[in-house]
């Protein structure tokens, strides 16, 4: 998986893009080895209030997955926005696995009741 990082107000080291691998990592298991996939990463120093850090996460893999969260720290908003676009992508594999069984019982009662009437 690809991911481009940008950096408002923040310098971008390379302790921040080893922490984002290993975040980011976590989420090529439910991408399944999509090559195609990209993950653009915001980070944010909020100056206005106070001391907050903003990321946005925004994953294309034909569809997209946009992701915000804050923290006091660069790293606990990553870690916030990384859980949350972890759930919602084990959220949606959960619902497209539920409609395949789902069809798959309905295809097969069809079945067996096509049996039974020969």
């Amino acid at each position: 998986m690809n991911y481009n990082v940008k950096g408002t107000h923040v310098t971008l080291t390379a302790e921040i893009h080893d922490y984002l691998d290993k975040k980011l990592a976590i989420l090529d298991k439910l991408i399944q080895g999509n090559v195609a996939a990209r993950v653009d990463v915001e980070l944010e120093y909020l100056q206005d209030e106070a001391k907050m850090y903003r990321t946005e996460l925004m994953l294309h893999d034909g569809s997209v997955w946009r992701v915000e969260a804050q923290g006091s720290t660069l790293h606990e908003a990553i870690d916030i926005a990384s859980a949350e676009l972890f759930n919602e992508l084990t959220r949606a594999k959960k619902k497209k696995m539920h409609v395949f069984r789902h069809s798959a019982v309905r295809v097969k009662e069809y079945l067996r009741g096509w049996r039974k009437d020969m």
